[in-house]
């Protein structure tokens, strides 16, 4: 599965194949995850905290406590 890579998060090629590999979504660490599907070979790649908070930003949702 790929999802769509946010701006902040470059992307990434295959070393084995040269390909470029799917951007498979952000870790809260701060790691960006990617996947190369002619392979087999996942890449995790340091992005830092605002490009994880940029892509994770869903401000249409909000939690809100049951009082009950």
């Amino acid at each position: 599965m790929s999802i769509e890579r946010p701006q902040g998060v470059h992307p990434e090629w295959c070393p084995d194949c040269g390909d470029e590999m799917l951007f498979s979504g952000t870790q809260s660490a701060g790691y960006a995850q990617f996947f190369c599907e002619n392979c087999r070979y996942r890449h995790d790649v340091y992005v830092g905290r605002p490009a994880v908070d940029a892509a994770s930003t869903d401000e249409s949702t909000t939690a809100v406590r049951d009082p009950s």
